[in-house]
């Protein structure tokens, strides 16, 4: 674990939704830590809350139907969740930005984009226009964009998608934030402009020095640019760890599904791919146990009617803890197959080794 102190400490985050069906209990029980500087990736299938997530963070469920029913999420000392909306305000933009997934939604269709990110510019910078103006130039060359003087003038519809998402992140980085929120960043994007975007991002992380959380469900982004992972499945964070450990040792065998469904370029290219079978709980109803026990191929007795606790995990060259993790733990999994009174050779299918 590193020794720096977090910057945002989530804990037991929970989330729902009341719908005329019933209650959607999108977000269960999610904890998490992110260091300054780092890039923590959080992971899973659509519609396993990783945006409501993130959301919740800044206050930006819809309520009514969203609620936050539980949990805490402290920032530089103050708890995101606790605060009232005029609080927020001075955090958002400032200190935590968002880029969201479709940047055509996030920009306003009839105002120029050099507005735009004057706007933010005097909102929370408190900028006069001429300054803001010039701070505005600048930024859209530090997100690459050419001609960016000629065409700050122009309108979001006049920018392709690649050129967007860059307009998106110019404003989302004009408060020089300590944290960068990225739903799904690249989704929309094809794989040139994906690979060009990430680099950008990299590069911009470094130049000032801020701390990034990636919502994605495409692994290959995680692998090129994250230092950690949190792995989500139906509302919870079921595995977490460096890139390298989740990627070369995965615990649990939802990360495993998740890797085995993903086409591997070192394998003959005739390998078949492994979907994960049968589909994600009902949140209406969620399952008393492990949420992935109806899908899980290794899945016991005691997973059907115990939620399993996060289990510590060792890193590289370390023995196992062999007990329940602390929250702030970053290695660990919640799998009944850690617990040390699972036989070795049932153990070893999702250990990988990592036991003495």
């Amino acid at each position: 674990m590193t020794s720096l102190s977090p910057i945002l400490s989530v804990r037991n985050l929970r989330v729902d939704f009341s719908t005329y069906g019933g209650t959607v209990k999108a977000v269960r029980g999610v904890s998490f830590d992110v260091y300054p500087g780092e890039t923590l990736a959080i992971v899973g299938e659509s519609g396993c809350g990783k945006s409501v997530t993130a959301l919740s963070l800044l206050g930006l469920i819809p309520s009514p139907p969203g609620k936050i029913v539980d949990g805490t999420a402290t920032f530089l000392g103050k708890d995101l969740l606790a605060m009232k909306d005029r609080e927020l305000q001075k955090v958002r933009g400032r200190e935590i930005s968002m880029i969201f997934q479709d940047p055509m939604t996030s920009l306003n269709p009839t105002m120029r984009i050099g507005n735009q990110i004057i706007e933010v510019l005097r909102q929370h910078r408190r900028m006069d226009r001429a300054r803001a103006r010039e701070e505005a130039l600048e930024l859209m060359e530090l997100v690459r964009i050419p001609q960016a003087r000629a065409r700050m003038g122009e309108y979001p519809h006049q920018f392709s998608g690649g050129m967007r998402q860059r307009i998106i992140i110019a404003i989302a980085l004009a408060c020089r934030p300590k944290i960068l929120i990225a739903d799904e960043p690249t989704t929309a994007l094809d794989v040139t402009i994906q690979g060009q975007i990430l680099e950008l991002l990299g590069d911009l992380q470094r130049t000032i020095d801020m701390a990034v959380i990636l919502i994605t469900h495409d692994l290959a982004v995680v692998a090129s640019v994250a230092d950690r992972v949190a792995v989500m499945y139906a509302g919870e964070i079921v595995e977490t760890g460096s890139v390298d450990e989740i990627f070369s040792q995965p615990s649990h065998p939802y990360t495993q599904g998740l890797q085995g469904a993903v086409p591997n370029p070192e394998l003959a290219r005739e390998a078949e791919l492994v979907p994960i079978p049968g589909s994600p709980p009902d949140l209406f109803d969620p399952p008393p146990g492990c949420a992935f026990e109806p899908r899980c191929p290794l899945a016991m007795e005691v997973c059907a009617s115990h939620p399993p606790p996060p289990f510590a995990l060792p890193h590289a060259g370390e023995t196992a803890p062999g007990a329940v993790a602390e929250t702030t733990a970053d290695r660990y999994s919640a799998c009944w197959l850690h617990h040390e009174a699972v036989p070795d050779a049932l153990r070893s299918k999702v250990t990988g080794g990592l036991r003495s």
